[in-house]
């Protein structure tokens, strides 16, 4: 109860601006207004010379990120010479990290038997699954009141999203009923970070009176299935997070853990790195590239979040990919 006082404290802050409100999850202070934490947008917090207003806060952190993954590409070979410089990200096999994924239930009421037997079958197995499931109320809290995202919900709010709670993919379910205890769930899946929308998969289920997704269920047998997906098309990249707020010289990152980070463990900071895609032009796997600075996990705030400390190098913006050190 503490701990969701203290977040929900941490969400207070910082309202009155559009890209602050995107982190009024993120950014805390215990003491006075004047020692508020700098949000990851301000121009104090990532040294931005000046802010322009007009484009979405995220775009700027986008564009900027794509510049700097140019510059890196050009000096890649230099950087990779410099052992100060360069860093080795764990891939999705070995690394023992579980990516968040989000649920969203879409046309359907969120507290409706259909919705609480759909979201908790998959909450019940995303572990098993090498998953952190983030649940709907979580995905509403992150972009509620916000001026950061115009979306009324957050299926509009991908780029937001993967800053902060920092999901890898959302799986968005509109679950149909019908007569004779059937239902028809329609999934569909975007990968926040690379922007990829997959297409929809329909599964017709039957649901009994008193059916919440036991073992041998239809809907367990559904939720295997979405998590193995939702798992395979997370696995183009090895795991990263982001940060997503800054105080003093303490930042904040969209993993604790619940993901499986351990006090100590130290992230590199990458910039765009490079991707690979299929002839379609979709993104099939994303290289990290050179390290920019590295960052040490000094403490958590409950399950998802940490504080971390910068070790070396370029201090991470939410525009950088952390990924786990060797």
């Amino acid at each position: 109860m503490l701990v969701d006082h203290f977040v929900k404290h941490l969400c207070s802050l910082g309202m009155t601006v559009a890209a602050a409100t995107l982190l009024t999850g993120c950014a805390f202070s215990p003491n006075s207004a004047d020692e508020q934490a700098e949000l990851a947008d301000s121009d104090a917090a990532f040294g931005y010379e000046q802010s322009n207003w007009d484009r979405p806060f995220w775009q700027r952190w986008v564009d900027d990120a794509r510049a700097q993954g140019r510059a890196e590409g050009q000096q890649a070979a230099a950087r990779a010479e410099a052992p100060a410089a360069s860093s080795v990200a764990v891939n999705d096999d070995d690394s023992g990290l579980r990516p968040k994924v989000g649920v969203y239930i879409q046309g359907a009421d969120p507290d409706s038997l259909a919705a609480y037997s759909l979201t908790n079958a998959l909450a019940a197995r995303a572990r098993e699954k090498g998953l952190t499931l983030i649940k709907p109320g979580e995905l509403d809290d992150a972009v509620g009141g916000s001026d950061a995202c115009a979306a009324e919900t957050p299926v509009g709010c991908p780029q937001l999203l993967s800053i902060f709670p920092g999901i890898r993919g959302l799986l968005v379910i509109t679950p149909e009923t019908g007569g004779s205890g059937r239902m028809n769930v329609e999934t569909r899946m975007r990968d926040t970070d690379f922007g990829i929308e997959y297409d929809s998969v329909s599964t017709a289920l039957n649901i009994g009176p008193d059916d919440i997704g036991g073992s041998g269920s239809d809907i367990a047998v559904w939720s295997e299935r979405i998590l193995d997906m939702a798992a395979d098309r997370i696995a183009i990249a090895p795991w990263f997070t982001h940060s997503f707020a800054l105080e003093g010289d303490d930042m904040y990152i969209s993993a604790g853990r619940e993901a499986g980070l351990a006090t100590g463990d130290v992230l590199a900071a990458h910039g765009e790195g490079s991707v690979v895609r299929s002839p379609s032009g979709r993104v099939v796997a994303w290289e990290p590239g050179p390290a920019v600075g590295r960052v040490r996990v000094k403490q958590f705030l409950g399950p998802n979040i940490a504080i971390v400390e910068q070790v070396s190098g370029q201090r991470p913006n939410p525009s950088h990919r952390l990924t786990l050190v060797k």
